[in-house]
């Protein structure tokens, strides 16, 4: 009796130990499928890590991109600002030396012109003084010759006589 009360509890502590390893199994085994469900949890997050990384680089090289071509455009927009200021500037100067080249030709045409007018009339006064003193010669060479001609028919009269 002794014997079979060992017996049987010699079954019911294995019977226990049974279940404990089977437990224990179950919970190896879940312990093993957490293992893998962590794994695979850290692998899906690496990989949405490494998505949202990706997305975030294309994104960075995106914008950078766009600000290249910003700065491009904006670079551009200044370069020929710069050449149309260049050009108005370089204009309002020609305007400015063309001005000062009129007024300088203009100047000297003003002086031209009153040189010419002093010298014609100089030359005019010189031309009536010379009409003056031939008129004045002629005077007197028709008074001479008159004279000389009346004389000459004062002698040639009194001749006649």
């Amino acid at each position: 009796m002794e014997r079979q009360i060992q017996e049987q509890q010699k079954n019911i502590l294995m019977e226990r130990v049974r279940e404990r390893e089977e437990e224990m199994k179950k919970l190896e085994e879940e312990k093993e499928r957490m293992k893998i469900m962590m794994e695979e949890e850290r692998q899906n997050q690496d990989k949405d890590k490494k998505r949202r990384e990706d997305e975030y680089k294309r994104e960075m090289k995106e914008q950078e991109e766009q600000m290249r071509d910003e700065m491009k455009s904006v670079k551009e927009e200044f370069k020929n600002e710069k050449t149309e200021m260049r050009k108005e500037t370089d204009c309002k100067e020609r305007k400015k030396n063309l001005q000062i080249e009129i007024n300088r030709l203009m100047k000297r045409i003003e002086n031209e012109r009153q040189h010419h007018d002093k010298e014609r009339k100089r030359r005019e006064e010189e031309f009536n003084e010379r009409e003056y003193e031939y008129e004045s010669e002629n005077e007197e060479m028709k008074k001479k010759i008159c004279s000389e001609t009346d004389h000459s028919l004062q002698v040639r009269n009194l001749k006649s006589y």
